[in-house]
């Protein structure tokens, strides 16, 4: 049968014989601890969870926010809230979504037990039929993994090697697959090999002892210590420097691990998973990865098709995403039949992490219509050999550079007379003073609170304070305006 349930519960082990029982039933329950990382999970795009127990007391307001949010954002969603005292919140709750109910016994009661059970089964039933009416509509499905395969490599505690292009949704799927493994409620930690030179990379992962290095002041435990009973994920593999691949290789023959600068060796009980963009087998061909290595983490693999072979996934994901980063008490904006069009048909480059950062931009534009012109500007440029990142167009009429003027730009941009590098500087010109108008915006709104800026933005402090001295940014109020000019 299956289905998927998220369980949020102070202390699972009481829990345990319902947990087992509905594994023999072949449910599979995922645990959590707190009511925020339970919701935070089941807020992921891709998240397979048909039903919600939260075996949690919830007094205050902001977690019965929490829940409403939830059920709004995931209407399919069965909530089941057990043993709650009622009240004033509560009944708020049940009145705002008919997908919330109330078990009037504890879970491990039998008559908790026999209601959950119910909800699960009409809750499966509803998935399996809308995804086999998706999958008619469709013709084919588009991962060429169904769920009961998925279950399968889940369940299996084997290495995975998840492979696609950058941002197709890797860290996403290895999530995904941990949810249904034993080592559901055990850590889930991940390192970028490519984020890290090889010394930092081993310490991260091997730990390392006092005074292996300088500034190592005190032993410290490295992930895969710190990952025991749980599961790793290796993010970009193929940029692993080759002796840590060898220590990496060691460790997962031998399942112990050797912290730098010391002779004792620790027992670790690790799945790994590991992710890359890069083709390995040509990476072994070249001699930057090593072969028995490679076949060690290949037990699976799962190739993740690029999110413009995955048109379905497109509309379901741009208002998963867009649910993501509503801001309090801002109404959900409204995706127009032209920005879907628009969005089915663009090829998404930067697959599922593009298609989020557009979202978060369509929230602070509220325009389909200068999104899709900021799109279809970007894939001009691409085929143009001309790349601007993160450029970011606030139309504003009372400053130089109004929509009159720019149209003229782009029109002469576009005319054949104009020479490549005329058209670059152009280019470049336009996007100085969209980042500085962008800056300046962020300065204002904060008051001139550089530190409130920068996290408006969403950039780190010093790189924020580096663009304004890059682009002369100072704080008179009498320069500024001149200053984006």
């Amino acid at each position: 049968m299956g289905g998927h349930i998220v369980l949020a519960v102070q202390n699972s082990q009481i829990h345990e014989p319902l947990i087992q029982s509905l594994a023999d039933e072949g449910y599979c329950a995922l645990c959590f601890r707190s009511l925020e990382e339970s919701v935070s999970y089941l807020r992921e795009p891709g998240c397979p969870a048909s039903v919600a127990v939260f075996n949690i007391t919830m007094r205050r307001q902001s977690d019965f926010s929490m829940l409403t949010d939830l059920s709004a954002v995931k209407p399919d969603l069965q909530i089941l809230l057990a043993a709650q005292e009622r009240s004033l919140l509560l009944d708020a709750l049940l009145g705002s979504s008919s997908s919330v109910r109330v078990l009037e016994k504890p879970l491990n009661h039998p008559e908790s037990g026999a209601i959950l059970r119910m909800v699960l089964r009409i809750a499966t039933s509803v998935a399996i039929e809308a995804a086999e009416d998706a999958e008619v509509r469709q013709g084919k499905a588009i991962l060429p993994y169904s769920e009961e395969f998925l279950r399968r490599v889940g369940m299996a505690d084997v290495p995975v090697l998840l492979s696609g292009e950058t941002g197709v949704g890797k860290e996403v799927m290895a999530r995904r697959l941990r949810s249904y493994s034993r080592r559901a409620d055990k850590p889930f930690l991940k390192l970028n090999c490519a984020a890290l030179p090889p010394e930092l990379a081993e310490s991260e992962l091997f730990g390392c002892a006092k005074g292996a290095f300088t500034g190592a002041t005190a032993d410290r435990q490295g992930r895969f210590e710190m990952a025991h009973g749980g599961t790793i994920l290796l993010d970009e593999i193929g940029d692993m420097d080759l002796r840590l691949q060898t220590k990496l290789l060691q460790v997962l023959q031998d399942g112990e691990v050797q912290p730098l600068g010391s002779n004792r060796t620790v027992r670790v009980d690790v799945r790994v998973m590991a992710a890359t963009h890069r083709d390995l087998g040509k990476a072994i061909q070249d001699g930057t990865f090593r072969e028995d290595l490679y076949y060690r983490l290949n037990v699976i693999k799962i190739l993740i098709p690029p999110l413009r072979e995955r048109p379905t996934e497109i509309i379901p994901l741009a208002e998963t995403l867009l649910a993501r980063h509503l801001p309090d008490g801002q109404k959900f904006p409204v995706v127009s039949e032209e920005l879907k069009r628009f969005l089915l048909e663009y090829s998404w480059p930067g697959n599922v992490r593009e298609l989020e950062n557009v979202m978060r931009r369509f929230l602070v534009y509220q325009d389909s219509a200068l999104l899709i012109q900021e799109l279809t500007e970007s894939v001009e440029e691409r085929s143009s050999g001309i790349s601007l990142a993160n450029v970011t167009h606030f139309p504003d009429s009372g400053r130089a550079g109004s929509a009159d003027s720019k149209e003229q730009e782009k029109g002469e941009a576009r005319g054949s007379a104009i020479r490549p590098a005329e058209r670059l500087d152009r280019l470049t010109e336009a996007a100085r003073v969209a980042e500085t108008e962008l800056l300046l915006d962020a300065l204002e709104a904060s008051r001139w609170n550089r530190r409130q800026a920068a996290a408006a933005l969403q950039i780190e402090y010093k790189a924020f304070l580096y663009k304004l001295q890059k682009y002369g940014i100072v704080e008179s109020k009498v320069k500024r305006r001149e200053i984006s000019a």
